[in-house]
């Protein structure tokens, strides 16, 4: 193996890991802390939604309040406009904040580092 493969493969593997490791944590706080969330950060979703507690609803829900929070003030992606609502972030306790960024917002970057490092590697003939 030559050493652009090991770079690869070792960025791959190890924001993959880390991703699927964060997620997996993120699902099981998620069945708990959706209703904390829920109660400062719910005027940005549907009041349908907010009744599916489930575990993909809910893990869902929190990865794009965490987002939301990371891009706050950045015009970086439309998805995640606040729709004039940015008091709802200063109204949050900063744990909660902190958790959603922390947890939430990582695990969905560190597959989507994984996922762009894999796939250069495959677009240059890495791999």
């Amino acid at each position: 193996m030559t050493i652009a493969e090991n770079i690869v493969g070792f960025g791959t593997g190890i924001f993959g890991l880390l991703g699927l490791a964060l997620a997996l944590i993120a699902s099981v706080v998620a069945l708990f802390k959706i209703d904390e969330a829920d109660r400062y950060f719910g005027e940005w979703d549907s009041p349908e939604q907010l009744y599916l507690k489930g575990l993909p609803f809910s893990l869902h829900r929190m990865t794009f309040y965490g987002l939301t929070i990371l891009f706050k003030g950045r015009h970086v992606i439309g998805r995640f406009d606040l729709r004039g609502k940015e008091h709802l972030i200063d109204q949050a306790p900063v744990r909660l904040k902190r958790l959603l960024v922390w947890l939430y917002a990582s695990w969905i970057l560190c597959v989507i580092f994984a996922v762009a490092i894999g796939g250069a590697g495959m677009l240059f003939g890495v791999w």
